[in-house]
């Protein structure tokens, strides 16, 4: 039984709940994390989610009762410690692919001003995150793109892409080699660390990648393993890359089956 399942306070969904959350879940980071980001807009968004939830099918059963834990705080805690290691996204571009609602890549949006990067957000389907693109059109709110594309199709100029309910990686790196300008990084949100060591070598090696570094989280236990990527692109993805869709779903589910965030 995870620490979600088990008792712990209450938060409201106001901007000083969601902060008394970040303070009892990262009691060492909380100081560093809460100067980050605009409390209100986070607020705003877990509202939405909310009530958007059933018509945009954006959780499960057991994630619709968990929205703060599992998607806004998890998603929070990311972003600060990519930020801890990249610095200010403020001067960047910053894709979410297979971003459904907008998670994680909205909460880039809820940086405060001088942190802010210009986001995108993709998806190839429109039934989650259309609901997001009226919200940020019904708030009036500056520097989020939408783009509904399959991100393998696609060729553009991120300097940091990161993913989550996306492709399983390696494969996911594959896709995303097109989107990611030479010097930039894909982070990828990762659960357990089970991958074969010398497909993803070669996959990365393919798509003009280079793990830089491994970075384990474990504050993020009570949702279960946790760890990012910080994979930098090198060079160029060779002829070919990223291959047709099918191949690639077909070849990572022989492999690991679907990689999800558990």
């Amino acid at each position: 039984m995870t620490e979600t399942e088990t008792s712990h306070p209450d938060f409201t969904h106001d901007p000083d709940g969601i902060q008394a959350a970040v303070k009892y879940r990262f009691p060492k980071d909380a100081e560093l994390i809460l100067p980050l980001f605009d409390w209100e807009l986070v607020s705003s968004f877990l509202s939405f989610l909310k009530d958007k939830n059933q018509a945009g099918g954006f959780f499960s059963k057991r994630d619709t009762n968990e929205i703060l834990d599992r998607h806004v705080l998890e998603s929070i805690f990311h972003v600060y410690k990519i930020r801890s290691i990249l610095g200010s996204f403020n001067k960047m571009k910053v894709g979410d692919a297979g971003t459904g609602p907008g998670i994680p890549g909205f909460f880039f949006r809820c940086l405060v001003e001088k942190e802010r990067p210009t986001l995108v957000l993709l998806d190839s389907q429109r039934r989650k995150l259309s609901h997001t693109e009226n919200f940020v059109k019904e708030n009036k709110i500056a520097g989020v793109e939408f783009l509904f594309a399959r991100a393998e199709d696609w060729k553009t100029d991120w300097n940091l892409g990161v993913s989550r309910g996306f492709v399983p990686y390696p494969w996911s790196a594959e896709v995303l080699s097109r989107c990611i300008i030479k010097g930039g990084y894909y982070v990828p949100f990762i659960g357990k660390d089970e991958f074969d060591g010398k497909i993803e070598k070669k996959i990365l090696k393919d798509s003009g990648f280079e793990e830089e570094k491994t970075v384990f989280l474990p504050e993020l236990e009570f949702l279960g393993m946790r760890h990012i990527k910080f994979l930098k692109k090198v060079g160029s993805a060779r002829q070919g890359i990223p291959r047709a869709w099918k191949l690639l779903e077909k070849e990572s589910k022989e492999f690991y089956g679907k990689d999800s965030i558990h």
